[in-house]
């Protein structure tokens, strides 16, 4: 679900830049990030709620149902932050921001490699925290890249656009 809206950012983008300018691309980009938002709260409570009902599918030992709960409520806040990532990679991708999308990932792959390397890294919820930890970087920066470094910015303060 998340790879559709990268792939839909990917592709409305450019072609909204191309028939109305960066208005209307910036206002393609904007709605794509709100779907991205909205998708990963929808994803992200549907894991967290159903938790209670399907772990019994996969093991009957309480001690394993306990034991999934810290994984799973961290993979369920990943899931809520990869809505922005997505939606912003997305935008990236269909702007050409290539550089700047690499050096984003370069910094939360080195977030996610310090967590890693840390005593975080030593145990199955802090390897998953420090995946959160890489997605958290990530939909951060790819959300400051749309608000104050892309070609989509906006500039200057307007309270109501005109129509």
């Amino acid at each position: 679900a998340h790879l559709g809206i990268q792939g839909t950012a990917a592709a409305l983008v450019p072609s909204s830049r191309a028939m109305g300018g960066d208005e209307a691309a910036r206002d393609v980009a904007d709605r794509i990030f709100a779907w991205g938002s909205i998708l990963g709260l929808i994803l992200a409570s549907v894991q967290w709620f159903a938790l209670p009902v399907i772990t019994p599918w996969f093991s009957p030992l309480e001690e394993v149902q306990r034991a999934v709960k810290g994984p799973a409520a961290i993979s369920s806040f990943i899931h809520l932050v990869n809505g922005l990532v997505f939606a912003g990679e997305g935008v990236m991708l269909g702007l050409s921001s290539f550089r700047d999308l690499a050096l984003i990932t370069m910094l939360g792959v080195g977030v996610m490699v310090s967590c890693l390397a840390s005593p975080l890294g030593k145990t199955l919820n802090g390897v998953l925290i420090s995946l959160a930890a890489f997605n958290l970087v990530q939909g951060l920066a790819v959300t400051l890249h749309h608000v104050r470094v892309s070609p989509l910015r906006r500039r200057g303060f307007k309270l109501f656009k005109k129509r």
